[in-house]
């Protein structure tokens, strides 16, 4: 009866003091308002936080209209307490709230806005110079082969009769 006493309060602090690690990264743009995708989930404009279960490598796409796209792909270590066997008491045992929280901020750069008049003539220049160009030549196609004929099919017997039925005539047929 003890022993059951025991288990039932081990069991009960267990549950009183359990670990907790709260991950998660603050995206922030300059200019805000850039709106942020995670590894190909949309999760809004920035400053915006995100939760992370694992730590490694995460793809991050910012867009905002008027500036160039940014792709990163931003690495987030793991702290010692993520390690084995520290990851086990620090998220089962110890009885804390640990928070992991990280800010990346990126800078973003005007979009750059081509010169269309030199795009213009740049494509006058490229018609003159193909109008100069003289035909394409094409190779000479190889010879035919005439393909070896066939032999003649050989003369089909003649078709035989076929012998009346013997099966019995079935009533509503016809």
């Amino acid at each position: 009866m003890l022993r059951r006493a025991a288990c039932v309060l081990l069991a009960a602090a267990a549950a009183l003091f359990t670990g907790c690690v709260e991950r998660r990264f603050r995206v922030e743009t300059n200019p805000p308002g850039a709106y942020v995708t995670v590894n190909n989930k949309p999760v809004g404009p920035a400053p915006v936080d995100v939760p992370f279960l694992y730590y490694g490598y995460y793809d991050i796409l910012i867009e905002k209209e008027g500036f160039q796209t940014k792709h990163i792909r931003e690495h987030v270590t793991a702290p010692l307490y993520a390690y084995p066997p520290f990851d086990l008491i620090t998220e089962n045992f110890l009885p804390l709230e640990i928070q992991d929280f990280r800010v990346f901020t990126y800078d973003l750069e005007c979009a750059i806005q081509p010169n269309l008049d030199q795009l213009k003539a740049e494509g006058e220049e490229y018609r003159q110079r193909a109008a100069n160009l003289p035909p394409p030549r094409y190779p000479e196609p190889p010879p035919k082969k005439n393909p070896p004929m066939p032999p003649p099919p050989a003369a089909l017997p003649t078709p035989r009769q076929t012998p009346p039925s013997t099966f019995p005539n079935i009533p509503g047929g016809s």
